[in-house]
């Protein structure tokens, strides 16, 4: 009588387990966004802009060894890579002073949803946008101490570049 009620337990943990997952992957429904930067995604001519994080602008450059690298495209091109996998579903989080729509956006990874700006935090190649949001700053933290992305690297922050840019014109 024991073993029978042992095995049902565990037939029913793996049910529930298996149901969720479905659940899950049923209820995804992504969308195809085209990639205008490591931070910015645009559809139907609407742009929209990450919540959280700031990633380095297309044109950015860092350094890396004393040779330059072109992290802004870097973070660009894995926001792509991300996005190729199959599309982002995204929250719409309100409107920023650039009449931009914030969101957060998932990808579908292993029947998990995952935060886009919170794999590109923790992989070096946007910061924690703490100005705007506490979120993130682990994954920051965590990139830093890994030296990840742009922490193997001598950089400028994403918004201080992007106001050095608009004081020299």
């Amino acid at each position: 009588m024991i073993m029978f009620s042992i095995k049902f337990v565990i037939f029913f943990i793996f049910s529930i387990f298996f149901f969720s997952i479905s659940l899950i992957a049923k209820d995804w429904n992504p969308q195809t966004y085209t990639i205008t930067d490591g931070d910015t995604l645009k559809r139907n001519g609407i742009r929209y802009r990450l919540e959280g994080m700031d990633a380095p602008e297309i044109n950015q450059i860092c350094t890396l060894n004393n040779q330059d690298w072109e992290c802004g495209l870097a973070a660009t091109l894995y926001l792509e890579q991300l996005h190729e996998t199959n599309g982002f579903e995204c929250e719409d989080l309100g409107q920023d002073r650039y009449k931009r729509i914030l969101v957060r956006c998932y990808i579908l990874k292993d029947d998990r949803r995952m935060d886009i700006a919170s794999i590109m935090v923790k992989e070096g190649y946007a910061l924690a946008y703490r100005e705007y949001s506490k979120d993130y700053i682990d994954e920051e933290e965590l990139a830093r101490e890994n030296k990840r992305g742009l922490w193997r690297s001598k950089f400028i922050k994403p918004w201080e570049w992007r106001r050095n840019k608009s004081n020299k014109r």
